[in-house]
């Protein structure tokens, strides 16, 4: 039995770690060469987890190691797993959903978790029944490959379906083209995971083909561990980081494309996308002890036609790989290299590879929408949004759960209750509604419905004790957290289990001002990563340190992002204890009641304000 000499710990994983070698290869079919390790062979060992050097590798196939730090209590760790799916712009038919509903169920943890970036994680897997489920995920036409490590993480897009225009079709055309070139073949992962055959990801999604095992599935190249010399064929690298993708129109900034590694802001004329400004090197990622380490926002570099998209991703990315900063992890990103070179340099290493470059428009967004409601689709179709409280996708029913969540009672949650997720997809999806959409707020659209079943649907949907929109105060509906404790490795603080407690304290000081119809939205984080794109909302709460004994978690506080998703909050008060938020919040809001100018938001009263 091959187990495991080294035991990795939620403490140990920094960033992404190590980043396998992997390039672009100009022929635009890339393939990753040495991301195999030894996962084979400890998927047969009888540890409950992998070695440190395998749970690194394993992000880039989309599984990511968890153990539950509640339970730890000194005794050896069980672990779990995580695998996170890619949907570009969150698109997964019915019957991909109800299968992936069925796989949580056989397998996990009985529900889904809806990411910030619009895709699906499945939870709870034991490592002996990793490859069913990965083998169930494939047989779904999905896949979990390039939603972790160093790729292009999964591409954001507005997920509102419109057939009236132009606009979202080719949204979503061009964010598919994307994605189809980026995506990499790896042999590693249709051998360790789906036998003896091969997996591309284009346009229509994930395709197999089958081929006989033998040599070219069995070889091991060189692991991280043992770099191939300079020049070798082997030497082909990954990304120095992450990257991440989004597109968005003028109109809706839903996925707000100035927190992303390389963002599209539609320009549209007459119904039709005319062309795209292109931002670049925005991220959420904050070190709080070093200044020129905080988040960032994209700035427009270029316009550009639509036909010149995924050439100028190609170009950017080509110029990440190649200049980008390998030595120091903690610089990797993207945005260090927009940080060090400017904009004109980076400009102009673009124009070096695909040719002159339209200067940017005037071009301002004006929305942000959450698409909540009832939605005229098109063609006799409308699609529903509906909120999913912190993107988790279950029956969030027992009495023994660990998450203090529901749907609403008298114009609050009520954790006592039940939202029904599983069951109201179930009656949904097929039958009701072709397709499931995933927002960039981790809720949910019903796509494709005939205007003859809308009572059916929003009968369901009561039944299952899911919320309308109208019944959702703008504090209840915008707001959000990341997951947090227990299971996620870089938490500091509590996250999603103590935000429904603060909305109902916070609530409570805005109807004693008269404040409670406000546009304000809160977003809380376990650590400073704005995993949720945090800094940009009107308040953000981020976990920073936590005294052990006894227990207190203590937050940053951020004001000032707004509702557009273009500007950064800005530090209001650092290492507030939990219980002392509130309280922290009480003077600034007794101040916008009574200093405020006509219409203003309390983002923006806090940026005049703010010396």
């Amino acid at each position: 039995m091959n187990r495991p000499t080294q035991r990795a710990t939620n403490e140990t994983l920094d960033a992404d770690g190590p980043a396998p070698r992997w390039s672009y290869p100009s022929d635009g079919d890339p393939r990753v060469s040495d991301l195999y390790g030894t996962i084979d062979e400890e998927l047969a060992s009888n540890d409950s987890g992998f070695s440190l050097g395998n749970v690194r590798l394993l992000r880039y196939h989309g599984v990511f190691q968890q153990d539950d730090r509640d339970v730890r209590n000194g005794v050896e760790r069980q672990y779990r797993f995580m695998l996170r799916l890619r949907a570009t712009g969150g698109k997964f038919t019915a019957r991909q959903l109800v299968g992936l509903l069925d796989l949580s169920e056989s397998h996990g943890e009985n529900g889904l978790h809806i990411t910030s970036r619009q895709g699906l994680q499945l939870s709870g897997i034991r490592k002996r029944e990793l490859r069913a489920v990965m083998r169930g995920i494939a047989d779904l036409g999905l896949t979990t490959l390039a939603t972790g490590g160093h790729f292009g993480c999964n591409i954001m897009c507005c997920p509102a379906p419109d057939a009236r225009d132009a606009v979202s079709a080719a949204l979503h055309a061009t964010a598919d083209a994307i994605d189809a070139s980026l995506s990499p073949r790896v042999d590693a992962y249709d051998a360790i995971w789906l036998g003896a055959g091969e997996t591309t990801m284009g346009p229509d999604g994930l395709r197999r083909v089958d081929r006989p095992s033998g040599p070219a599935l069995s070889r091991r190249p060189s692991t991280p561990a043992e770099p191939a010399p300079n020049g070798s064929p082997e030497n082909a690298r990954t990304l120095p980081q992450k990257f991440k993708i989004g597109l968005a129109t003028v109109f809706d900034n839903c996925t707000e494309i100035h927190a992303q590694d390389l963002g599209l802001l539609a320009a549209v004329e007459d119904g039709r996308i005319v062309g795209y400004n292109v931002l670049i090197g925005g991220s959420m990622r904050n070190t709080f002890s070093i200044a020129s380490r905080g988040s960032s926002l994209g700035s427009p570099v270029a316009f550009i036609d639509v036909d010149r998209a995924v050439d100028v991703v190609r170009a950017v990315i080509g110029i990440f790989g190649e200049f980008g900063n390998r030595e120091d992890q903690t610089r990797g990103r993207f945005k260090y290299l927009v940080q060090d070179w400017g904009l004109d340099r980076l400009r102009g290493a673009i124009e070096d590879r695909i040719g002159p470059l339209e200067p940017p428009r005037a071009l301002e967004i004006v929305g942000h929408n959450d698409h909540l409601g009832w939605h005229e689709q098109g063609e006799g179709r409308w699609f529903l949004g509906l909120l999913v409280h912190n993107g988790r996708f279950d029956n969030n029913a027992s009495d023994d759960s660990p998450r203090d969540t529901g749907p609403l009672r008298d114009g609050r949650f009520d954790p006592s209750r039940a939202a029904r997720w599983k069951d109201a997809a179930r009656r949904i999806a097929g039958r009701l509604a072709g397709e499931f959409r995933f927002t960039p707020q981790r809720n949910v659209l019903l796509c494709g419905i005939d205007a003859r079943d809308r009572d059916e649907v929003d009968a369901i949907v009561e039944e299952c004790g899911i919320p309308a929109a109208d019944r959702l105060s703008y504090l209840r509906r915008h707001s959000e957290s990341c997951p947090g404790l227990p299971q996620c490795p870089a938490a500091i603080t509590e996250s999603e289990r103590r935000l429904p407690s603060l909305l109902d304290e916070l609530e409570r000081e805005l109807e004693q001002r008269g404040l409670n119809d406000e546009r304000i939205a809160v977003r809380m984080t376990g650590c400073p990563f704005g995993c949720t794109r945090c800094y940009l909302a009107d308040i953000a709460i981020v976990g920073r340190t936590v005294e052990r004994e006894p227990r207190q978690d203590k937050y940053a506080i951020f004001l000032g992002g707004g509702d557009l998703g273009q500007r950064l909050a800005m530090l209001y008060r650092d290492l507030v204890p939990a219980d002392e938020i509130i309280a922290t919040l009480a003077p600034l809001l007794t101040a916008f009641r009574e200093q405020r100018r006509e219409g203003e938001s309390l983002a923006d009263f806090f940026v005049r304000m703010e010396p």
